[in-house]
């Protein structure tokens, strides 16, 4: 059936085939990106002798290991509680995002796991 088509169209039809593919392995890794299949928090389990939990509150304290990273964070419970986290790695929200809750006053709700005496942020959100 290709018998009469020309060697250069032959050429060009093939390289627009393997570009078409690299475009929809392209697009097929940030749907799976989009939906969270690279997000490796830990939010979902807990390990042997860790407690897990969740606060809702203020943000009063935000200090950041980096500019993606939590180095502590604080939260006041409605109660009037203080918790005080760490993060294992990057979270959800920066440490600035965090700090614009603080300045609005927007509640945040943290997931945590409890190793010893340190509570470990896993997840945050709004």
């Amino acid at each position: 059936m290709t018998a009469g088509i020309s060697p250069v169209k032959k050429g060009i039809a093939a390289c627009l085939k393997s570009a078409l593919a690299r475009a929809a392995l392209g697009a097929t890794f940030l749907m799976l990106l989009a939906c969270g299949a690279g997000n490796d928090t830990g939010a979902a389990t807990s390990g042997p002798g860790e407690a897990s939990g969740e606060v809702e509150g203020l943000v009063v304290e935000v200090t950041g290991r980096n500019i993606v990273e939590l180095e502590t964070l604080g939260i006041r419970a409605e109660d009037g509680t203080v918790w005080t986290f760490t993060a294992d790695g990057p979270l959800e929200f920066s440490p600035s995002h965090l700090r614009e809750h603080q300045l609005f006053g927007e509640t945040v709700t943290v997931s945590y796991v409890r190793r010893g005496d340190v509570l470990v942020a896993v997840e945050i959100g709004d």
